[in-house]
């Protein structure tokens, strides 16, 4: 298998999943920009990262279906929240599909904010309504956590990688991490795990640690 990332984005996620697995696997590290080059839409024509090709020459896009294929291809590393219960699986995509489908999405205005308006002079408006969007989110994260250590029913899956990616992310806001305490004491777990660490070495990347 071979990994097309660019360090910061949420490509990360299929990263740190491989590496719990301890699967052998080829890593592309992209700059920005690389993505829109004529090799790499060959291979992905969204631009968008990651991309995972496959032993059988395939590739397949989407964090969420990269995780979920991981976690099933490999059901040794128990990733997948115990998905002999088929109640379990949904469950995990239910929580993929929140991730990916409503917290990263509240943050792509203030990483694109072009895509939404043409006005520049309205653009640090409409990040500052993208972190009040994402505010009651990271507050239900947070309450979900609790706690526990992994935020699926306190056992370790593919989600919780991807969670990692989003609270890497939440530094940008006003309020910072400290403002959910549990998922802060989450984002420091993870970054002392040895997979993590590791991918974020392998594509350039320094822990965060306890953020704003």
């Amino acid at each position: 298998m071979k990994l097309f990332t660019i360090p910061g984005t949420c490509a990360l996620s299929v990263h740190i999943v491989l590496e719990w697995i301890g699967t052998p696997y080829e890593l592309d590290v992209m700059a920005r920009g690389d993505n829109t080059s004529a090799a790499y839409l060959a291979i992905n024509p969204s631009g968008q990262v990651p991309a995972l090709g496959l032993e059988d020459g395939k590739v397949l896009t989407e964090a969420a279906a990269i995780l979920t294929y991981l976690a099933d291809l490999y059901p040794e590393a128990d990733l997948a929240n115990g998905s002999s219960d088929s109640y379990a699986r949904y469950e995990l995509i239910q929580l993929l599909s929140i991730l990916t489908g409503e917290v990263h999405v509240a943050f792509k205005p203030f990483f694109a904010p072009q895509r939404f308006l043409g006005d520049e002079a309205q653009f640090l408006h409409l990040k500052d309504q993208a972190f009040e969007t994402l505010k009651p989110l990271l507050a239900r994260l947070d309450e979900r956590l609790g706690a526990a250590r992994w935020i699926l029913n306190d056992r370790r899956s593919v989600a919780d990688a991807y969670l990692y990616v989003l609270l890497r992310w939440v530094d940008y806001a006003p309020y910072g991490i400290k403002a959910f305490p549990d998922l802060a004491r989450f984002r420091l777990l993870m970054e002392d795990d040895p997979a993590v660490q590791a991918a974020l070495r392998a594509q350039g990347m320094n822990p965060v640690g306890a953020g704003a």
